[in-house]
């Protein structure tokens, strides 16, 4: 629900990322075609293909290879877009039921990762900051931000980094304030300041940007059927488009955990649901709020503000 909430959000500014989404399409068949020629070339063919480019002189011929290329750049990428939400999921790790143990089987050796961490942690926290050394501190703060990345609850640890990074990102208003992300976040949105609205956007369309690259990564390696070299240049783009995916999903992921942060209350203000007082509070309207807002429970026994009331 989370993932197709910001898909349907994001597909509308299309238009804007035209460029950017037929920059790689461009390359992707640049590359076929000197995947092609570097074959042909082994083949003694070299001057015929070369003749043929050169000897095209007619108008209507160069229009129609022209457009033709739009459309297949235009055609191809649109392809990629489809995939990149189902491909962005497979790489959090929701897999298909054939994976399911595979995948829970992954997720219980990042729980023991994570748990080994921790208590890596916890005996680095037992030490005094002051009388810890460098080094010590230095672990300590790795680890800190280690830890950050793995959802508190390990019933909801994925099988991949990404998901993880991204799970915990959709686990923390709820660890921290009871609101569930899933109902809270749709009617948060629409009050949040246009300018968190834009920065929000503009890094999920680089998290989205980074898996189509990730795509045609994959796709690259059609081309290995008449390049050996293919192959080095598939790899290189899926380490890049991957190493970006989780740096853009950490930024991502903080500013989820911001918007929070900073703008729950104007959702209990708009919902003319009771402010919290104390941390105590938020814990229990939040939880009640969330019921509410799901199930349409949890508010019968709630005073609510009145519209008129600030």
């Amino acid at each position: 629900m989370f993932a197709k909430f910001w898909e349907g959000l994001t597909e509308g500014l299309g238009d804007r990322w035209a460029a950017q989404e037929l920059g790689p399409a461009l390359a992707f068949w640049l590359g076929g075609l000197l995947a092609w020629v570097w074959h042909r070339y082994y083949l003694n063919s070299w001057r015929k293909i070369v003749d043929w480019v050169t000897g095209i002189d007619n108008t209507a011929a160069c229009i129609a290879l022209a457009v033709g290329g739009l459309l297949v750049l235009a055609v191809s990428s649109v392809m990629v877009k489809w995939l990149q939400l189902p491909m962005l999921r497979l790489m959090e790790g929701y897999w298909p039921w054939p994976l399911r143990g595979p995948r829970f089987w992954l997720a219980r050796l990042w729980e023991k990762h994570a748990q080994r961490k921790d208590d890596e942690w916890q005996k680095l926290a037992k030490i005094e900051p002051e009388k810890r050394t460098a080094e010590q501190q230095a672990e300590y703060a790795r680890l800190d931000a280690k830890l950050a990345r793995y959802p508190v609850d390990t019933r909801r640890l994925m099988p991949t980094p990404l998901g993880n990074l991204l799970r915990a990102a959709e686990e923390y208003p709820y660890v921290r304030y009871r609101l569930a992300m899933s109902v809270c976040w749709p009617r948060l949105w629409l009050v949040l300041p246009e300018g968190t609205q834009s920065t929000l956007v503009e890094t999920r369309q680089k998290l989205n940007g980074a898996t189509r690259l990730f795509l045609w990564g994959l796709a690259f390696f059609v081309w290995t059927v008449w390049a050996w070299w293919a192959v080095l240049v598939a790899l290189a783009v899926i380490i890049a488009a991957y190493w970006a995916m989780l740096q853009t999903a950490g930024v991502y992921g903080d500013l989820l955990c911001a918007a929070f942060d900073l703008h729950r209350f104007a959702l209990y203000k708009e919902l003319h649901w009771p402010l919290p007082l104390t941390p105590a509070d938020e814990e229990k309207h939040g939880q009640q709020l969330s019921e509410y807002l799901f199930r349409g429970t949890g508010g019968n026994h709630i005073q609510f503000a009145h519209p008129g009331k600030k």
